[in-house]
């Protein structure tokens, strides 16, 4: 049987490799929508630059590989925290809650909520304001289950609800993602993930937000009717990642990260981590970004230098190896004062 679990894995990791050969086209930059998709809102996986799809665990999975959700032991509870681009005043807010339902399966949950605080209303007559105020907000709702297939195979399956608002106009729309982790050696040490995202439908703007007024010289009145929206696709991609732990009298450990996403509307990124753990109290992480030119700001691809770095303090508290821990990320940018994320957990 878990023989035919490796062929299963392998037999879907070759199907998806393909995938990777047609994504990954700069020149398709900014024709897609919903990026909000591609933001990662866990302080703990942040730390990392997002780039552990090999060994995310539990609710910090549905961003990343949903199949490291069947890792949860029996309950965890997830909120964090995002200053996004710091000074920007756009926050969002995210809560997960993960529980094992049965010997070898887990459902997940999870909202993320975007905000972007009050915006001024301004007309053609009004062009300075003073007409009222709307508020941008982007919120999306998950649901996953992941089962145990063997004591080395994990995988999962996540269905998200998307909906974008701004003033009278909006859009709604769903997306799938499938992931798969493997994990090999005495202590599991070397792990093995990949992750399909953000596949679904094409999103489409409504609502009386693109309503206009048109007139025409051979009739008497104006005609009300709407514009015409064009329809957006999702920020698909695909995630490939490899991790080692190594440690050192069990006390102390290094590990090491290596993650490669191939996205639908922007260059592939390859990415690198590492993580020094003490016990399971203390974590401290880092990783990078290596795309070309990303620490050169005129010529980045992104608003970031490619850096982050992350800690978590975790402790116990109860004897039944309960923890209650703290979880903070910061990645720099070129512009603004970077990212802020902070997060607490509950592990039951």
């Amino acid at each position: 049987m878990k023989k035919l679990y490796r062929i299963t894995y392998l037999s879907v990791l070759t199907a998806l490799l393909p995938a990777a050969l047609i994504a990954g086209n700069g020149e398709r930059a900014g024709s897609g929508g919903a990026t909000e998709l591609l933001i990662n809102p866990w302080a703990r996986s942040s730390g990392y630059g997002g780039f552990n799809s090999s060994s995310a665990r539990g609710v910090e999975a549905l961003n990343l590989n949903v199949g490291g959700l069947a890792f949860t032991k029996k309950t965890e509870v997830v909120f964090s925290r995002t200053n996004w681009l710091k000074g920007s005043d756009v926050t969002i807010n995210s809560f997960g809650l993960s529980q094992r339902i049965s010997s070898d399966g887990v459902l997940g949950v999870s909202i993320f909520s975007m905000n972007f605080g009050d915006i001024n209303v301004t007309t053609n007559d009004r062009p300075d304001g003073n007409v009222g105020k709307f508020s941008p907000q982007l919120i999306n709702f998950a649901v996953a289950y992941s089962k145990e297939f063997s004591n080395s195979i994990h995988g999962g399956v996540l269905v998200r609800g998307i909906q974008q608002t701004i003033a009278d106009i909006k859009s709604s729309g769903f997306s799938i993602d499938a992931g798969i982790q493997y994990c090999a050696g005495d202590l599991d040490q070397l792990k093995l993930g990949i992750s399909l995202r953000n596949i679904g439908p094409d999103m489409l703007m409504q609502g009386d937000g693109i309503m206009s007024t048109f007139t025409d010289p051979t009739l008497p009145f104006s005609v009300e009717g709407y514009r015409k929206s064009q329809a957006y696709q999702l920020p698909s991609l695909l995630n490939l990642g490899l991790s080692y732990d190594f440690y050192v009298k069990n006390d102390h450990r290094l590990t090491v990260l290596g993650n490669f996403t191939s996205n639908a509307f922007s260059e592939d990124q390859l990415g690198i981590a590492a993580e020094y753990g003490f016990k399971k109290f203390l974590m401290l992480r880092a990783g990078y970004n290596a795309q070309p030119d990303i620490s050169n700001k005129d010529l980045s691809p992104t608003v970031y230098t490619g850096l982050s770095y992350g800690a978590t303090f975790e402790v116990p508290i109860n004897d039944k190896g309960a923890t209650f821990g703290v979880d903070y990320a910061f990645s720099p940018t070129h512009v603004f004062d970077g990212t802020h994320v902070i997060g607490a957990r509950i592990t039951l």
